[in-house]
Protein backbone atom coordinates (compact mmCIF):
# COMPACT_ATOMS: atom_id res chain seq x y z
CA UNK A 1 0.00 0.00 0.00
CA UNK A 2 1.24 3.58 -0.52
CA UNK A 3 1.62 5.35 2.37
CA UNK A 4 1.75 8.79 2.88
CA UNK A 5 2.37 9.05 6.37
CA UNK A 6 -1.05 11.62 6.05
CA UNK A 7 -3.40 12.44 9.11
CA UNK A 8 -7.26 13.01 8.84
CA UNK A 9 -9.13 14.47 11.32
CA UNK A 10 -12.68 13.58 11.35
CA UNK A 11 -15.14 16.22 13.18
CA UNK A 12 -18.80 16.83 14.33
CA UNK A 13 -18.84 20.75 13.09
CA UNK A 14 -17.00 23.64 11.76
CA UNK A 15 -14.52 24.36 14.45
CA UNK A 16 -14.25 21.13 15.92
CA UNK A 17 -11.43 20.77 13.75
CA UNK A 18 -9.51 23.87 14.58
CA UNK A 19 -10.52 23.45 19.02
CA UNK A 20 -9.34 20.10 19.24
CA UNK A 21 -6.67 18.82 16.69
CA UNK A 22 -5.60 22.17 14.81
CA UNK A 23 -2.16 21.95 15.92
CA UNK A 24 -1.41 18.81 14.49
CA UNK A 25 -3.02 19.67 11.93
CA UNK A 26 -0.99 22.69 11.32
CA UNK A 27 2.12 20.92 12.27
CA UNK A 28 2.11 17.86 9.84
CA UNK A 29 1.12 20.22 6.97
CA UNK A 30 4.11 22.34 8.36
CA UNK A 31 6.35 19.07 7.72
CA UNK A 32 4.80 18.72 4.26
CA UNK A 33 2.38 15.59 5.26
CA UNK A 34 -0.92 15.28 3.56
CA UNK A 35 -3.62 16.40 5.47
CA UNK A 36 -7.34 16.13 5.42
CA UNK A 37 -10.18 17.48 6.96
CA UNK A 38 -13.85 15.88 6.92
CA UNK A 39 -16.65 17.73 8.73
CA UNK A 40 -19.69 15.56 9.18
CA UNK A 41 -22.44 18.45 9.82
CA UNK A 42 -22.37 22.40 8.02
CA UNK A 43 -22.79 23.57 11.79
CA UNK A 44 -26.40 24.17 11.29
CA UNK A 45 -28.79 23.22 14.13
CA UNK A 46 -31.69 20.70 12.70
CA UNK A 47 -34.31 22.36 13.91
CA UNK A 48 -33.69 26.00 12.66
CA UNK A 49 -32.45 27.83 15.64
CA UNK A 50 -28.95 28.24 14.60
CA UNK A 51 -27.10 32.03 15.25
CA UNK A 52 -25.30 32.41 11.72
CA UNK A 53 -27.22 32.81 8.30
CA UNK A 54 -27.47 30.04 6.22
CA UNK A 55 -23.58 29.01 4.63
CA UNK A 56 -21.60 31.01 6.57
CA UNK A 57 -20.40 28.07 9.20
CA UNK A 58 -19.11 26.14 6.25
CA UNK A 59 -17.51 29.62 4.97
CA UNK A 60 -15.40 30.02 7.92
CA UNK A 61 -14.33 26.28 8.21
CA UNK A 62 -13.02 26.68 4.53
CA UNK A 63 -11.34 29.54 5.91
CA UNK A 64 -10.06 28.16 9.27
CA UNK A 65 -8.57 24.85 7.03
CA UNK A 66 -6.74 28.02 4.23
CA UNK A 67 -5.12 28.65 7.34
CA UNK A 68 -4.10 25.20 9.00
CA UNK A 69 -2.90 24.00 5.36
CA UNK A 70 -5.42 21.64 5.43
CA UNK A 71 -4.89 20.09 1.94
CA UNK A 72 -8.28 17.89 1.50
CA UNK A 73 -11.80 18.92 2.76
CA UNK A 74 -14.83 17.59 2.88
CA UNK A 75 -18.82 18.30 4.60
CA UNK A 76 -21.02 15.49 5.10
CA UNK A 77 -24.58 16.26 4.35
CA UNK A 78 -26.11 16.78 7.47
CA UNK A 79 -27.08 18.92 9.99
CA UNK A 80 -26.17 19.64 13.89
CA UNK A 81 -27.96 17.67 15.92
CA UNK A 82 -27.87 19.90 18.89
CA UNK A 83 -27.51 18.65 22.66
CA UNK A 84 -30.95 16.85 22.50
CA UNK A 85 -29.39 14.66 19.33
CA UNK A 86 -32.36 15.24 17.22
CA UNK A 87 -34.10 16.87 14.43
CA UNK A 88 -34.62 15.97 11.00
CA UNK A 89 -31.52 15.81 8.84
CA UNK A 90 -29.43 15.91 11.59
CA UNK A 91 -26.45 13.89 11.88
CA UNK A 92 -28.17 11.47 14.76
CA UNK A 93 -31.11 11.15 13.03
CA UNK A 94 -28.77 9.48 9.65
CA UNK A 95 -28.96 5.85 9.65
CA UNK A 96 -25.72 4.74 10.90
CA UNK A 97 -24.10 2.12 8.06
CA UNK A 98 -25.26 5.48 5.46
CA UNK A 99 -22.59 7.75 8.00
CA UNK A 100 -20.40 4.82 8.11
CA UNK A 101 -20.34 4.36 4.52
CA UNK A 102 -19.40 7.56 3.90
CA UNK A 103 -16.24 7.86 6.23
CA UNK A 104 -14.97 4.21 4.40
CA UNK A 105 -15.06 5.92 1.33
CA UNK A 106 -13.65 9.02 2.44
CA UNK A 107 -10.47 6.84 4.36
CA UNK A 108 -10.30 4.84 0.98
CA UNK A 109 -10.08 8.10 -1.03
CA UNK A 110 -7.35 9.87 1.22
CA UNK A 111 -5.53 6.92 2.41
CA UNK A 112 -4.36 8.25 5.13
CA UNK A 113 -1.49 6.26 7.74
CA UNK A 114 -3.77 8.05 10.83
CA UNK A 115 -6.86 9.13 11.62
CA UNK A 116 -7.68 11.60 14.54
CA UNK A 117 -11.60 12.34 15.86
CA UNK A 118 -13.11 12.61 19.43
CA UNK A 119 -13.17 10.04 22.82
CA UNK A 120 -15.98 7.72 23.12
CA UNK A 121 -17.75 10.75 25.15
CA UNK A 122 -17.30 13.12 22.37
CA UNK A 123 -15.27 15.44 24.95
CA UNK A 124 -18.23 16.12 26.50
CA UNK A 125 -20.81 14.43 25.81
CA UNK A 126 -23.04 16.63 22.46
CA UNK A 127 -24.77 13.92 21.06
CA UNK A 128 -22.96 14.52 17.46
CA UNK A 129 -19.27 14.08 18.50
CA UNK A 130 -20.29 10.65 20.38
CA UNK A 131 -21.81 9.51 16.74
CA UNK A 132 -18.72 10.58 14.91
CA UNK A 133 -16.76 8.79 17.80
CA UNK A 134 -18.55 5.54 17.13
CA UNK A 135 -18.88 5.53 13.40
CA UNK A 136 -14.97 6.58 13.09
CA UNK A 137 -14.45 3.46 15.29
CA UNK A 138 -16.25 1.04 12.62
CA UNK A 139 -15.17 2.61 9.17
CA UNK A 140 -11.56 2.53 10.05
CA UNK A 141 -11.96 -1.59 10.76
CA UNK A 142 -14.70 -1.15 7.83
CA UNK A 143 -12.12 0.70 5.33
CA UNK A 144 -9.81 -2.10 5.42
CA UNK A 145 -11.96 -5.22 4.40
CA UNK A 146 -12.65 -5.13 0.91
CA UNK A 147 -15.63 -6.82 1.12
CA UNK A 148 -17.49 -3.98 3.19
CA UNK A 149 -18.64 -1.63 0.80
CA UNK A 150 -16.03 -2.58 -2.32
CA UNK A 151 -17.90 0.26 -4.35
CA UNK A 152 -16.11 3.33 -2.33
CA UNK A 153 -13.20 2.09 -3.64
CA UNK A 154 -9.76 -0.11 -2.47
CA UNK A 155 -9.28 -0.96 0.49
CA UNK A 156 -7.17 0.75 3.18
CA UNK A 157 -5.73 -0.27 6.21
CA UNK A 158 -5.27 2.88 8.84
CA UNK A 159 -2.39 2.49 10.98
CA UNK A 160 -2.81 4.35 14.14
CA UNK A 161 -6.55 6.31 15.21
CA UNK A 162 -5.92 8.92 17.72
CA UNK A 163 -8.90 10.15 20.29
CA UNK A 164 -8.96 13.97 21.18
CA UNK A 165 -9.99 13.99 25.06
CA UNK A 166 -9.07 16.19 28.09
CA UNK A 167 -6.83 15.12 30.82
CA UNK A 168 -7.80 15.12 34.39
CA UNK A 169 -4.32 17.32 35.15
CA UNK A 170 -6.02 19.95 32.99
CA UNK A 171 -9.34 20.11 34.41
CA UNK A 172 -7.81 20.35 38.16
CA UNK A 173 -5.41 23.33 37.23
CA UNK A 174 -9.01 25.42 35.85
CA UNK A 175 -10.89 24.34 38.86
CA UNK A 176 -8.20 26.08 40.69
CA UNK A 177 -8.03 28.74 38.52
CA UNK A 178 -11.90 29.10 39.37
CA UNK A 179 -12.11 29.22 35.10
CA UNK A 180 -13.87 26.14 34.55
CA UNK A 181 -16.46 24.01 36.40
CA UNK A 182 -16.00 19.97 36.46
CA UNK A 183 -16.12 18.44 32.87
CA UNK A 184 -15.42 15.13 31.64
CA UNK A 185 -11.96 14.26 31.68
CA UNK A 186 -9.40 11.12 30.94
CA UNK A 187 -7.35 9.79 33.66
CA UNK A 188 -3.77 11.13 32.79
CA UNK A 189 -2.08 7.73 33.12
CA UNK A 190 -4.25 6.71 29.96
CA UNK A 191 -3.09 9.11 27.80
CA UNK A 192 -0.97 8.55 24.88
CA UNK A 193 0.02 11.22 23.78
CA UNK A 194 0.26 14.87 24.70
CA UNK A 195 1.36 16.99 21.55
CA UNK A 196 3.17 20.14 22.25
CA UNK A 197 1.46 22.70 19.55
CA UNK A 198 2.60 25.86 21.02
CA UNK A 199 5.12 26.18 17.91
CA UNK A 200 1.71 26.39 16.06
CA UNK A 201 -0.57 27.86 18.77
CA UNK A 202 -0.71 31.07 16.62
CA UNK A 203 -1.91 29.73 13.65
CA UNK A 204 -4.56 27.69 15.59
CA UNK A 205 -5.67 30.62 17.25
CA UNK A 206 -6.01 32.39 13.47
CA UNK A 207 -8.24 29.50 12.45
CA UNK A 208 -10.22 29.23 15.56
CA UNK A 209 -10.75 32.75 15.17
CA UNK A 210 -11.98 32.44 11.71
CA UNK A 211 -15.16 30.77 13.25
CA UNK A 212 -16.11 34.41 13.88
CA UNK A 213 -19.87 33.16 14.66
CA UNK A 214 -19.34 31.26 16.73
CA UNK A 215 -17.36 34.40 19.08
CA UNK A 216 -20.45 36.54 17.94
CA UNK A 217 -23.11 34.47 19.50
CA UNK A 218 -21.17 34.28 23.06
CA UNK A 219 -19.50 30.76 22.85
CA UNK A 220 -17.63 29.13 25.27
CA UNK A 221 -14.05 29.18 22.83
CA UNK A 222 -14.34 33.01 23.35
CA UNK A 223 -12.93 32.55 26.60
CA UNK A 224 -9.54 31.99 25.43
CA UNK A 225 -9.05 35.44 24.04
CA UNK A 226 -7.08 35.36 27.30
CA UNK A 227 -3.81 34.61 26.43
CA UNK A 228 -2.47 32.55 29.18
CA UNK A 229 -5.68 30.45 28.96
CA UNK A 230 -5.34 30.36 25.86
CA UNK A 231 -1.79 28.40 25.81
CA UNK A 232 -2.81 26.19 28.64
CA UNK A 233 -5.82 25.19 26.98
CA UNK A 234 -4.91 25.09 23.00
CA UNK A 235 -1.13 25.34 23.77
CA UNK A 236 -1.37 21.02 24.08
CA UNK A 237 -3.14 18.58 22.34
CA UNK A 238 -3.94 15.11 24.13
CA UNK A 239 -5.19 11.84 22.75
CA UNK A 240 -5.69 8.65 23.31
CA UNK A 241 -4.45 5.82 20.96
CA UNK A 242 -6.03 2.87 19.41
CA UNK A 243 -3.90 0.61 16.91
CA UNK A 244 -5.72 0.38 13.39
CA UNK A 245 -5.64 -2.71 10.98
CA UNK A 246 -2.69 -1.78 9.46
CA UNK A 247 -0.30 -1.11 12.68
CA UNK A 248 2.58 -1.88 12.06
CA UNK A 249 4.57 -4.41 14.31
CA UNK A 250 7.02 -2.54 17.01
CA UNK A 251 5.43 0.27 16.41
CA UNK A 252 3.74 2.30 19.24
CA UNK A 253 1.87 6.27 20.47
CA UNK A 254 4.41 6.38 22.93
CA UNK A 255 7.23 8.89 21.56
CA UNK A 256 6.16 9.45 18.27
CA UNK A 257 6.48 13.19 17.31
CA UNK A 258 4.27 13.30 14.20
CA UNK A 259 0.62 10.96 14.97
CA UNK A 260 1.13 9.64 11.00
CA UNK A 261 3.96 8.07 12.38
CA UNK A 262 3.03 6.18 15.28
Amino acid sequence: MDRQRGLMAVHAHPDDESLWTGGVLAQHAAEGRPTAVLTCTDGELADGTSFAGPGTRVKELVQALGVLGVAESGVLPYRDSGHLGRGRGSLCDAPFDELVADLVARIRSFRPSAVATYDAFGMYGHPDHVRVHRAVLVAVEAAACPYQWPQAGAAWEVESLWLATVPESLVRRLTVLGLESPMPSTPDARIAAAVDVRPWLDVKWEAVRSHASEFARGARIAAFEEPHLRELCLGTEWFLHRPGPGARTGGGAVGARLLADA
